[in-house]
Order: structure tokens, then C-alpha cells, then sequence
């Protein structure tokens, strides 16, 4: 049996947009971007070298708005209450679309960018181990090429870009939303450095995050352990009981878990713990009911060692709600430019990199994935919290070699090297080509509005976020 879907009606309309070029000519924006290639680049690997980690992304952020402002956006900062999150914008009227950038790091992935072996910059060092100095400057290269074609076509509508921040720790687009920073917006573009190029659709998975604790009563452990309660014993008791639920919860689903804080030395019973667990599935429905679960087995633990327990959620981020009209905008578009093409001197990098990571040595990924059901990463992002708002598509495009992971010193060595750069400038071209396809043609995004409101039945956003939660820079 096939894997091949039937192709929506709307991916068909998509395929013949109204004041479309000859699908063999280069797109205006395609022209541009490959002229100004090197200043992309560049921008990539500024943000590369600073490495910034979720709301401090000071200077990555900063990096983006200049080119932004320089281009005649205006820029606004603090969305969500969060100091480096901006909102970029220029033209105005209907429609308005937009793009999404991301730019924070990883803690402990610093590398040497280039290197086919581990080799830390800065040891336990902050790097771009999921490639998104090539994310936000792919972005915001789209957002400044589609307006120079709005202005030349004197198109109508308006074009946004956001500087999401912390998406590492899936909240950043969640405080933007919840301070209204796409009511605006009729639709948005969105992409992720991949090891495949494809449209991304139903497969991001989502996601629920608490810190745990337990408060019991100190003592000295050898002289008078009988006056202690040990919330070291509650953390471990609890751990146990998460391992044993790993038996009771769905093929799809995950959970995984850092201890932060274990007591200060053995001879003396912890009166504090924390750990930090995340609980992923593929709908919100069954991470909740995780959630709910969890929460009782931090009660019995507490019961059994006499100790209290505070679980306290951090963040929660849905799975993405697919929109096919979008989505054939973005897969016609990457169908018409094809996949990064590379050098000898490429092809052996990837090579190398696959063998010191014990990989089939395949390369890169040399052909565009058809669109069909569930492509994409099974990772987590707050781009699910966008779509559940307003229709979004994302993009995936081939920034490092098959086989390898994100989260991963692999890619932060990528994310510094041609074979990222030129999935990078293909992402560019395609979410600039679609931006204008989107604008010159209104009845398009009007028909991705009426999906979305089908999709979602008409139902509210609610945000997962507590009234009075506020961005945290640790978690």
C-alpha cells in the first residue's frame, strides 16, 4: 500500500498561484539571497560564536535586529516580558504573515566548528547544538529578501518577523502568545535545520515539564540519623516509582529527568531535593494525564519518608496543529529549488563525522521527501503553542549528515560549516519565496484561516501558562 497521501485540494490551488514566475526562472528572492550569501554567513556565525543560552541571548538577538532595522523593519522589544524577544515588522494592511526565529543554545555542546571529532571551545561550554544561529539568520535572510520583492511588486500586506527566545526550554513563544503577539498575524512560516529536506507535519510531539521537590528535616547521619528525614530518600523513592511507570505509558511517549540539587554532603540527611522531569507523548491530552500521575507518586513518596512534597510546573507545550494549505506552499517551493548540493570537500566531512559517530557513511541527504503524513521530528518545540493560534507550516532542511541528532556536539560542528551554511541559504530562498507567494495571493491565506478554524473547531486558545508565570532564565 502506498504512503503517499492524497494530495489536498488546497496543495493543488497552491501549485498555481495567481502572478507566479515560470517555475524554470529564479525567484527574485532566490537572486537576492545568493547575492548577498557571504552576509548571511557571517551573521551565522556571529551568533555562533556567541553561544547564548535561553533569555540571555543578548547579543544573537541583537545581531538579527540590526540587519532587521537596517533594512527599514521596525523593530519592538520585550514581548512576553522576556529581554531578548523582539518583534520585527514592515508594510501594512492584510494579509500579514510571518516568519519565526530562533536563536538561544545548549548548555555543555560547546565545539569546535568543522571538526569532524568532539573538541570543545570552552569546556562545558554553550553551543548551537540544534543549529539555530541557522535558523534565525535563514529567517530573518527570508524576511528581508520577501520585502524587497513586496516593495518591487508593490505587493500588499505586512511581514513579521519574530525573535522568539528560549526554545530550548519550550516557553518563549508561549509568554509572546499569551501577551497577544500574534493577533495581527494571519498565518505563519516556520523551519528547523534537519538531516532531511521536507515539510514537517503531525509529528512533533508535546511536552510538560515541573520541578520536583521534597523538604524533610536534617541531621547528622552517623550521630542522630533516627532525628532526620531524608528528602534525598523521598527523590529516590520517587525516581523509582517515575522507572516503574515507563512499564504503564504508551509507545509514544517519554519521560526524562535531571537531579539538580541532592543534599550539600553525605553525613548530613538533605532536608531539600529538586529534580526536573519532562514528560513528552504525542498529544497534550496523555501528557497531562502523565502529569496527574506524576503528581501522585511525589505524594507517596512524601508519604512513605515523612517528607513534603511540591511539584511545580514549569512549562507545557502542545503538539502542533497541522495545516495542509500552508504546507503545500512550503513543499512546492522546496520541490522548485531542490536540496543543498555540496562539494567533495563536504561530502567527505559528513563522511568522517558519520564514521567517528559510528554511522553508516551515507552523506548528505540528496533528494526533497514527499509530502505525506508524519514526516518530520519526533523532538518537542513551542512552535506548537503558534499553531494552535493561527495556521503555521514548518520546514525542514538538511544542515547536517544523515543519520545524526540534534541536541549533539555533531551539530554544533555542522552549524559552523558549509554543509550548514548551504542548508541554511536554502531555507532562506524557500521561506522567501513563500512569504511573497502568500502576499500576492490573499485568497491563499484565506483558505489556511479556514482550515485552521476547521481543524480546531472553532475552540479558544487557552494558555497553559498560570496567570502570574514569568519567564525564568534557569530553570
Amino acid at each position: 500500500m502506498s504512503s503517499r497521501l492524497p494530495v489536498p485540494a488546497a496543495i493543488v490551488v497552491a501549485l498555481a498561484l495567481a502572478g507566479r514566475p515560470a517555475m524554470s526562472q529564479p525567484r527574485q528572492t532566490d537572486t537576492y539571497l545568493d547575492e548577498t550569501r557571504t552576509r548571511w554567513e557571517g551573521v551565522a556565525k556571529r551568533i555562533w560564536d556567541s553561544a547564548e543560552l535561553a533569555l540571555r541571548e543578548k547579543k544573537s538577538a541583537q545581531a538579527l535586529a540590526e540587519v532587521l532595522q537596517k533594512e527599514g523593519f521596525k523593530v519592538t522589544w520585550g514581548s512576553g516580558g522576556q529581554e531578548t524577544a523582539f518583534v520585527a515588522t514592515a508594510g501594512s494592511g492584510s494579509p500579514t504573515v510571518a516568519l519565526l526565529a530562533e536563536y538561544d543554545a545548549l548548555p555543555g555542546l560547546s565545539q569546535a566548528g568543522g571538526q569532524p571529532k568532539k573538541a570543545a571551545v570552552v569546556e562545558n561550554g554553550a553551543g548551537h547544538g540544534c543549529g539555530h544561529n541557522l535558523l534565525g539568520t535563514a529567517a530573518v535572510a527570508a524576511a528581508i529578501a520577501a520585502n524587497r520583492e513586496r516593495q518591487a511588486r508593490k505587493l500588499p500586506g505586512t511581514i513579521q518577523l519574530f525573535g522568539t527566545p528560549a526554545e530550548e526550554v519550550l516557553f518563549g513563544k508561549t509568554f509572546m502568545i499569551r501577551d497577544g503577539a500574534f493577533k495581527a498575524t494571519d498565518v505563519a512560516l516556520a523551519w528547523h535545520p534537519d538531516e532531511q529536506n521536507r515539510v514537517m507535519n503531525r509529528s512533533r510531539v508535546a511536552v510538560a515539564s515541573a520541578t520536583v521537590e521534597f523538604f524533610g528535616r536534617t541531621a547528622h547521619a552517623a550521630s542522630a540519623p533516627w532525628a532526620g528525614r531524608s528528602a534525598l530518600d523521598a527523590l529516590m523513592l520517587f525516581d523509582h516509582a517515575m522507572a516503574l511507570m515507563r512499564e504503564h505509558i504508551k509507545p509514544t511517549a517519554r519521560i526524562h529527568r535531571i537531579i539538580k540539587q541532592g543534599g550539600m554532603a553525605a553525613n548530613i540527611i538533605p532536608d531539600h531535593t529538586l529534580g526536573e522531569y519532562w514528560l513528552r507523548d504525542a498529544s497534550g491530552e496523555s501528557v497531562n494525564e502523565m502529569m496527574g500521575r506524576m503528581k501522585k507518586a511525589a505524594e507517596g513518596a512524601a508519604l512513605a519518608t515523612e517528607t513534603r512534597a511540591e511539584v511545580k510546573p514549569l512549562f507545557f507545550t502542545r503538539d502542533p496543529v497541522p495545516n495542509d494549505t500552508l504546507a503545500g506552499v512550503l513543499q512546492k517551493e522546496l520541490e522548485r529549488l531542490g536540496p543543498p548540493t555540496y562539494d567533495a570537500q563536504d561530502v567527505a566531512f559528513a563522511k568522517a563525522l558519520q564514521q567517528e559517530l559510528s554511522l553508516d557513511q551515507l552523506g548528505m541527504a540528496s533528494k526533497v521527501m514527499s509530502y505525506v503524513a508524519k514526516n518530520g521530528s519526533t523532538a518537542s518545540s513551542d512552535i506548537g503553542e503558534v499553531s494552535a493560534v493561527l495556521p503555521l507550516a514548518e520546514l525542514g532542511v538538511a544542515t547536517r549528515p544523515l543519520g545524526t541528532a540534534a541536541h549533539h556536539w555533531a551539530t554544533t560542528s555542522c552549524s559552523a560549516h558549509p554543509i550548514g551554511y548551504r542548508g541554511m541559504m536554502v531555507a532562506a530562498k524557500v521561506l522567501a519565496a513563500s512569504t511573497t507567494d502568500l502576499l500576492a495571493d490573499p485568497a491563499m491565506v484565506k483558505a489556511a484561516r479556514d482550515e485552521f478554524a476547521k481543524t480546531t473547531e472553532g475552540k479558544p486558545y487557552v494558555s497553559p501558562l498560570a496567570p502570574d508565570a514569568k519567564p525564568r532564565a534557569s530553570l
